[in-house]
């Protein structure tokens, strides 16, 4: 059993508020652990507790991250509201001369990478348990995939939501299997209004280090208000079995027939990588 987390008063400021309203949260999706939490919006378990212990502002990818996995679709609401709060955060810290309570996004990327480090020694306690079990369900997956009956599915992997000043819009790309068939997927955010945007989504080779041409898809996005979301598929392809991510780039303009620099070998902003080798 887990250690039990750390109480809070909801009436002890903006940060402790947020941090019990997460956990209010977490508890009408019916209280999944941070593991299960974690490999549905793919970061680690670790970057969503820390956002509820209510010490800190939490990033606002890893307050987005937490809200999404526990069910939360429309997440316009909790990132206005990260946005007032840290706004006051950093009025306070500037009025006091202290340094603000915030964690920084750069956090997020090293705090999944150490858990990226950490799963597959966790996977491999797991079947040092239950190797024999394993085993089995290994075996009988490979035969029904090497008959061509089906491919098991993975669940959604995506990674943080990622923006840049050039083009102020939030990107996350997802990646999964489902019926057989790798489905790639994009979720946008505006950062602030955009006049007009085109995304560009398609599947990236993480073994050939190639984009598959064939999958590359395009969602006009036209003009969007700052906070405004949007998703651009989900795009279901039949492809061989290999490892890939779904790769997207978002460019201000009209649409083009691919996005700048494909050919010469631009990766775009990536989800983490599903592995359908048999």
């Amino acid at each position: 059993m887990g250690r039990p987390e750390r109480k809070l008063d909801p009436e002890g400021g903006l940060i402790e508020r947020l941090a019990h309203d997460l956990r209010q949260l977490r508890v009408a999706a019916g209280q999944p652990t941070y593991r299960t939490m974690g490999s549905r919006v793919g970061c680690s378990p670790s970057r969503l507790s820390e956002a509820a212990k209510g010490l800190r502002l939490p990033s606002l990818s890893a307050t987005l991250d937490y809200v999404s996995a526990c069910g939360v679709t429309d997440t316009t609401a909790w990132e206005r509201r990260w946005h007032d709060i840290n706004a006051q955060v950093q009025q306070h810290a500037q009025a006091t001369g202290e340094p603000a309570r915030t964690e920084p996004e750069a956090a997020d990327a090293a705090d999944e990478a150490r858990g990226q480090e950490r799963r597959p020694r966790a996977l491999w306690k797991v079947a040092a348990v239950a190797g024999t079990a394993l085993a089995l369900l290994a075996a009988n997956a490979a035969f029904i995939w090497a008959s061509g009956d089906a491919v098991p599915d993975v669940p959604t992997r995506c990674r943080s939501p990622h923006a840049t000043e050039r083009v102020p819009i939030s990107m996350q790309p997802c990646v999964a299997v489902t019926d057989g068939a790798v489905v790639a997927s994009l979720d946008l955010r505006a950062v602030r209004a955009v006049d007009g945007a085109v995304a560009y989504v398609w599947l990236h080779n993480a073994k050939s280090r190639a984009p598959l041409a064939k999958t590359l898809r395009t969602c006009e996005l036209g003009a969007l208000a700052a906070g405004q979301a949007r998703a651009c598929g989900p795009f279901s392809h039949e492809v061989p079995p290999g490892r890939y991510t779904t790769a997207v780039a978002v460019e201000l303009g009209p649409r083009q027939s691919e996005p700048p620099l494909w050919r010469r070998g631009a990766t775009g902003t990536q989800s983490q990588q599903i592995d359908t080798t048999p």
